[in-house]
């Protein structure tokens, strides 16, 4: 296969923020340079009935926690060869590369380098995977060739790519060619490059990916052999590399791409065995290698190479690790594996998926201490909770209610605040969205003259005059809070006062700490526009699941007639629901890639059965108008359903599309709000992954929750993942920096999941160290000479393995230092361990792998760098956790019609494998697989089916089947080589003629060509 080359945020943000950090007193003002940011984050609150934040594009890393850099399986055919597996060895960067010995003879002409690869997250740019020196010619560095990673971006700070130089001894400048993606961490990849006088080519899975003819002739002449040192995980410029090296091999000739295939299948032909310079198992690595000075050899990988097979070829049941790429991405527009478009087809196609749920939610209503004036009555509550179950019933959901009653005066007296952010209250500027008599209008910023207005008799003389209440004059000198002069309930607009007359929503939900895990909670709040409705958390928020999230609605809109709608619409955002009119209104410019020109399951509100249409509250379709792009007209708009804005006397409908969505949505996050659901099911069909005459082999997905353990409230099991691992983000947070008054960029910000949604874009999601610096402030702004420091910690104290850190901003101009100065792990003994300086991508994770048996219970990050921002950290156990052993998995039950003669009810796996060969088979019988989750408790609904005979033909036998509409078959499972784990070919990439029945997949370069190799050569 070859390659075609040629950011609702409804910030409920509040002083609590700080709370749990070591933040200092600060400045009002933040950064200058931090401004646009925030007004890029203040306008994703829109005017309008719904303040829910709008998504701009994916998250950090895409998908759950559990599908964190996940290892990609490799073919079962190079398993095959066991004896010639070899090692797998680990080069931690430092002092481990090495070069080869004098008497092996490196070739001069044409040459192929192959070699399975994992790299880490987070290398330096240019890092050497390995590389052709010239040891005498020091006038020139850049003599010979190298296969490493660089960043192919402007200042070197993202998008790392493989790549290949070759500068011959002859030729007056390098080239390079690259890959046409970022490399994944952690994941392994079959590397190969070839070189024949005139051709350079990388391969990357066996998909040519860059080619260039700008060298030509011999790589060096034979008068200067002895100069030439060959090195693999590093250079002697400490360009080194971090990660796993397995099986390479080095060729005196310019191997064809069907020679790589084969190869990568662990397929050996012994006619090419006298070309073989070179295949390093890493057995006895000191029989060909020296390291460097003061250096050590790499060690073998824990665990040994070649992990990714099967070793159940002579029975039934495989190993759990397999061929199928189980990675389901979301399209751009997308957030998560329910955007999936096949995964949401199979929920609108499979009544099954949809079958009735019923999801417990809870009204927080506040009370004053004599149990009177509640914030909404009990009509209200039996209303629209009558309304709420009309409207989701038909589309088999109910919801079941209960009502938590708080009795505190100093709540009810307080105005509650949906929408504006209590550190712009008073800061000299007229907010609207704070403007309200119980702010004092703003604290007086949106009273003209308010600054001339206040003698000084008046100021703190015991009497809060109302001239003075403002934050010119400090309210009042404190008069206005004081609650022994005045009202504060009325009087206090100080937002850093206990008093004060007003609370945000956050601050209420952090006094409240009511758990979201068992509920959908209801908050009332009140706006300064009253025709703001509501606000919803997304279910792919971190806060989804906590005290944080839910949905708040004005008390005005709840359960009163023509408004019952309003708690309705805000449900469907929580459901992941989108604006109907997201692809029109709510894009940022004309050429923004979610702009929806036709109903489509990848742009717009992603689903395909709502035509596009603005905003627009009228109960017809809207006329044309200049706030799109363009006028057109728009006609059969879906004014009458409920994530339109149109009111309740029009609203009475969800599509199929939405339904789905919102059970696809039930299922992933939502489980725990049901109280008897059934295990979550497998979102598709079983695949045929091998097959001979006598047998089938079958894989299939994960469930669609990703979890592997019976998922227990309050347990740790829905964080442990494969082999007893367990994955924690960070949960408790400090730093000596200060705080900015709103809390962006605040220690707490780092904690959870990673949530930033445009990588390598100032976010205010993120712990930076002088977000709270007012800019100019001398012996502030910098960074001590030990550097800024984030500290953060993690709920259970373990063993690790690894350190997963999503450094999403920083400016590499900045300094010429790692953008971590150093990283220092916090042990229980007491013994801290520092890891010191990592180079980082802003849009691919650090991961490192750590060497260590005493137990983590937090990390400390240093940077000399400013303006770095840390989205999350993501500390994993090594194997077979403690805290995970107690865990029950989740087991498979493999349907099949006909029926098993052994199993005629289906076949119960006892062991949690996800691959299973059927050797019960005959041929012309059309055989049906379902596959079913299997908890302690109850089964989950049959996944969608595979139809099968044995001796068909199915994706990944590396012919291309036109009828069943296959555009590319690579002999796979794999998805991102350019043709998918469906046999579609990719963007960018384009079917070539090689030989016989089978056609290639080729990224189109200037001079490219490329095939697939049918199976039989």
């Amino acid at each position: 296969m070859k390659l075609w080359t040629s950011p609702w945020v409804f910030c409920l943000v509040i002083l609590l923020l700080c709370f749990g950090s070591e933040c200092g007193t600060v400045q009002r003002k933040g950064r200058s340079k931090r401004e646009l940011v925030r007004i890029r984050e203040a306008k994703a609150t829109i005017p309008g009935a719904c303040a829910t934040r709008l998504p701009r594009g994916k998250r950090s890393l895409p998908g759950l926690e559990r599908r964190v850099l996940p290892h990609r399986r490799r073919s079962a055919q190079a398993v095959e060869n066991s004896s010639d597996r070899g090692k797998s060895v680990y080069f931690t960067g430092r002092g481990d590369q090495l070069r080869l010995k004098p008497g092996v003879e490196i070739p001069r002409g044409n040459f192929t380098l192959e070699m399975w690869i994992k790299p880490e997250g987070g290398q330096r740019s240019p890092t050497v995977i390995a590389g052709l020196y010239d040891k005498c010619f020091y006038a020139s560095s850049d003599r010979g060739w190298l296969l490493g990673i660089e960043a192919v971006s402007e200042h070197g700070n993202r998008d790392p790519r493989f790549f290949f130089s070759l500068k011959t001894d002859r030729a007056h400048k390098v080239t390079s060619i690259h890959s046409n993606a970022r490399y994944v961490p952690n994941q392994w990849a079959h590397v190969a490059v070839t070189y024949d006088g005139v051709y350079m080519k990388l391969f990357v899975n066996g998909a040519q990916v860059g080619v260039s003819r700008e060298q030509s002739g011999d790589v060096f002449s034979h008068l200067t052999k002895k100069c030439k040192v060959l090195m693999i995980g590093g250079n002697a410029l400490n360009h080194n590399y971090r990660g796993a090296v397995e099986r390479v091999g080095l060729w005196r000739q310019a191997r064809g791409q069907r020679q790589i295939i084969r190869d990568m299948q662990g397929h050996e032909d012994p006619q090419d065995l006298p070309q073989l310079v070179i295949r390093e198992t890493f057995e006895h690595p000191g029989r060909k290698w020296l390291t460097v000075k003061d250096g050590s050899f790499p060690q073998p990988e824990q665990g040994g190479g070649w992990r990714v097979g099967f070793q159940g070829l002579g029975g039934g049941i495989g190993n759990s690790e397999g061929l199928l790429d189980t990675m389901l991405e979301p399209p751009p527009c997308g957030q998560t594996i329910c955007d999936n478009i096949e995964v949401i087809k199979n929920y609108n196609n499979l009544w099954n998926f949809r079958r009735p749920k019923k999801v417990r939610y809870r009204v927080i209503n506040i009370w004053d201490d004599t149990r009177t004036r509640p914030t909404v009555t009990d009509h209200q509550i039996s209303l629209q909770h009558q309304q709420l179950n009309d409207a989701f019933s038909p589309y088999n959901i109910t919801w079941e209610l209960s009502i938590y009653n708080v009795t505190n005066s100093s709540l009810r007296n307080r105005l509650i605040l949906a929408n504006c952010d209590i550190s712009k209250v008073g800061d000299d500027v007229c907010d609207p969205e704070c403007n309200h008599p119980l702010t004092g209008y703003d604290a007086g910023d949106c009273m003209s003259g308010h600054r001339n207005r206040c003698p000084e008799s008046k100021q703190g003389n015991g009497v809060c005059d109302p001239e003075c209440n403002c934050e010119n004059f400090s309210y009042d000198l404190g008069d206005c809070c004081n609650p022994n002069i005045t009202d504060v309930t009325k009087t206090c607009f100080n937002r850093s006062s206990p008093y004060k007359a007003y609370l945000d929503v956050k601050e209420l939900k952090e006094i409240l700490q009511l758990d979201g895990s068992t509920h959908l909670n209801v908050f009332f709040a009140n706006s300064s526009d009253e025709d703001l409705a509501g606000v919803a958390t997304w279910p792919w928020d971190k806060e989804a699941l906590t005290h944080l999230g839910g949905i708040v609605l004005n008390p005005s809109f709840y359960g009163t007639f023509g408004h019952t709608d309003t708690m309705v619409h805000e449900i469907g955002h929580s459901l992941g629901l989108y604006h109907v009119f997201r692809g029109i209104s709510e894009v940022e410019s004309c050429n923004d890639a979610c702009l929806e020109t036709e109903p489509s399951m990848e742009t717009g509100d992603l689903c395909a059965d709502t035509n596009p249409t603005p905003k627009y509250k009228g109960c017809h379709d809207p006329d044309p108008g200049n706030e799109t792009c363009g006028c057109r007209d728009f006609t059969h708009t879906p004014f009458n359903n409920y994530m339109s804005y149109a009111d309740d006397s029009c609203t009475d409908s969800f599509t199929l599309n939405q339904v789905a969505r919102m059970h696809c949505y039930l299922d992933l996050i939502y489980q725990t709000w049901q109280p008897a659901s059934k295990p979550p099911p497998v979102p598709m069909p079983p695949q045929v992954v091998e097959q001979h005459h006598n047998s089938i082999s079958l894989e299939w997905f994960h469930p669609i929750s990703g979890h592997f353990y019976n998922r227990e409230v309050g347990s740790v099991c829905d964080k442990c993942t494969e082999g007893r691992v367990l994955l924690q983000y960070a949960t408790n947070s400090s730093s000596p920096r200060p705080c900015a008054p709103s809390g962006h960029w605040s220690p707490r910000e780092a904690e959870g999941p990673p949530d930033v949604e445009q990588a390598c874009e100032p976010s205010v999601r993120t712990w930076s160290p002088n977000a709270g610096i007012e800019q100019g402030v001398v012996g502030l702004s910098e960074c001590p000479l030990q550097g800024c420091m984030l500290q953060l910690e993690f709920p259970y104290p373990l063993v690790p393995d690894s350190l997963t850190v999503w450094v999403t901003f920083f400016s590499p101009e900045e300094t010429a230092l790692p953008a971590i100065h150093n990283i220092l792990l916090l042990t229980v003994s007491g013994n801290n361990i520092s890891l010191g300086p990592s180079n980082v991508f802003c849009d691919t994770p650090l991961t490192l792998k750590l060497d260590t048996e005493e137990e983590v219970f937090g990390v400390q990050f240093f940077t000399m760098e400013q303006h770095l921002e840390i989205d999350a950290t993501l500390l994993a156990s090594k194997p077979d956790c403690q805290l995970c052993r107690h865990c029950q998995p989740l087991h498979y039950r493999l349907l099949r019609h006909p029926p098993f003669t052994h199993a005629p009810h289906g076949l119960m796996l006892k062991e949690p494998t996800r691959r299973y060969t059927d050797r019960d088979v005959v041929p012309h019988v059309a055989y049906t697989y379902q596959v079913q989750t299997v908890s302690g408790r109850s089964d989950s609904e049959p996944s969608p089916p595979l139809i099968h005979e044995l001796g068909a033909p199915y994706c990944g036998d590396g012919r291309i089947q036109s009828s069943k509409g296959e555009e590319c078959d690579d002999m796979n499972t794999v998805n991102g080589d350019g043709c998918s784990s469906r046999c579609k070919k990719e963007p960018f990439f384009n079917c070539v003629g090689f030989s016989g029945t089978v056609a290639a997949v080729v990224l189109h370069l200037h001079i490219d060509v490329f095939a697939l190799i049918p199976m039989n050569g």
